[in-house]
């Protein structure tokens, strides 16, 4: 795992669609899950400068019970595009969905088997078939999509888990975190509230995320003066102490789709190469003695560093899976990005906003852009990817970022790390 790829790889194309809800935001309601994916695909393809006829192989994937038990979302998702007769698979890798397919990709260019591979990533988690048609839709109660998420991890044991257990390993982060750096729970509280602030501006910013009010609008919007008053306030309770409400993810419905592919006849002027990867996987309980590590995070930085050739001193731009704001301080602390026990004081600082000197999840992360479980991953290698060609708009990087690592968490757990190289 740790050693080159045979041939160099390129993302030459992305494509995402708005984050939302199916059945309210204007960019994607009413809309079946195949003509979903296939808004993502054709983004790519046209970003790519690709013919659909040029695509050698389709790798789809998506995760919970109304989108993976589509029967063969691939081929029709292939038919619908154009791309017929070539090879086609469905996947399955939780939140890492759409960027273990990018490695899947690569490593069949790499080997000279594939020239271009699509791939892609869906997901609703607001809504569900109400019939038999894709068309008639209705929600999904919050209770039964975390039943559904968290069976994912529970069903070898049949323990039907439900939201609890995933904000309870936040909240018992968050008092390690504590422990480890002696921070102290009123620190911890301003530390979090800056970094949610941080995620919704960067979602402000972004006509593609879910939630596009910064903290301080919506307080505004419901009554308070104070946006420290309005986190504190019954609107934002603790879903498991310390770990509130605005500081884990926001569930959505979307789309991602990558193009990956050889430099070669490609006609994109913007290729962003693969320089590497890691990816480790475990089972519960994800962490041991200190809970502000998870060794799987660990093994598959190193991995990705390795094939990479870099450290993380490095890396010019981070996202790391931010299912909740602790766990993502964790997590860049463990990459080198931020250095131990001060994840909290940079954000304070501001320095982790797309205009700071560290920047981290400038399209909102999974709170602000949201989380649509398997497509999320696409979206932050396409934030990524845009952000390395200087084309992110209001929330740009100044100088543009030349190296980015994204690191996503695949519900329960394959950890997976990318490093993109824009210097070619």
């Amino acid at each position: 795992m740790g050693s080159k790829l045979r041939e160099p790889v390129y993302i030459l194309g992305v494509g995402c669609t708005r984050f939302g809800n199916l059945l309210e935001t204007p960019e994607i309601m009413g809309l079946s899950l195949h003509e979903l994916a296939a808004q993502a695909a054709q983004e790519a393809m046209a970003d790519a400068q690709v013919d659909p006829k040029e695509i050698d192989a389709v790798f789809l994937g998506n995760v919970t019970y109304p989108t993976s038990l589509l029967p063969a979302t691939y081929s029709q998702v292939a038919d619908w595009l154009g791309i017929q007769y070539k090879a086609g698979v469905h996947f399955d890798a939780a939140c890492s969905t759409t960027n273990v397919g990018i490695t899947m990709a690569a490593t069949g260019i790499a080997a000279g088997v594939y020239d271009k591979v699509l791939v892609v990533g869906l997901e609703s988690t607001l809504s569900q078939p109400k019939y038999l048609s894709p068309y008639e839709r209705t929600t999904i109660p919050t209770e039964e999509m975390w039943l559904w998420t968290d069976h994912c991890v529970g069903q070898a044991y049949s323990v039907p888990q439900g939201y609890d257990i995933f904000p309870t390993y936040n909240g018992i982060n968050a008092l390690g975190y504590c422990r480890k750096y002696g921070i102290s729970l009123d620190e911890l509280e301003h530390g979090l509230f800056e970094l949610c602030r941080t995620r919704r501006l960067h979602g402000s910013l972004n006509s593609k995320a879910i939630r596009q009010e910064t903290l301080e609008q919506e307080a505004k919007r419901m009554g308070f003066d104070d946006p420290w008053e309005f986190w504190n306030s019954r609107f934002n309770p603790h879903v498991a102490w310390p770990s509130r409400l605005y500081s884990v993810v926001t569930p959505a419905d979307g789309a991602s789709a990558i193009v990956v592919g050889r430099r070669e006849g490609a006609s994109v002027s913007q290729p962003v190469e693969l320089k590497g990867f890691g990816i480790s996987v475990m089972d519960l309980p994800w962490y041991g003695d200190d809970p502000t590590v998870m060794p799987i995070d660990t093994h598959s930085f190193k991995k990705a560093y390795d094939m990479a050739n870099i450290t993380a001193k490095d890396i010019d731009y981070l996202h790391v899976h931010d299912c909740s704001h602790i766990m993502s301080i964790c997590v860049a602390e463990e990459s080198g990005y931020l250095p131990k026990g001060q994840g909290l004081k940079f954000a304070e600082e501001g320095r982790l906003r797309f205009d700071g000197d560290k920047p981290m999840s400038t399209h909102g992360g999974r709170h602000a852009f949201g989380h649509a479980w398997a497509a999320s991953a696409g979206s932050d290698t396409y934030e990524a990817v845009k952000q390395i060609r200087g084309m992110a708009d209001a929330r740009q990087i100044k100088p543009f970022p030349k190296t980015a690592v994204i690191h996503t968490h695949g519900y329960a757990m394959i950890s997976t790390v990318l490093v993109l190289n824009g210097g070619n």
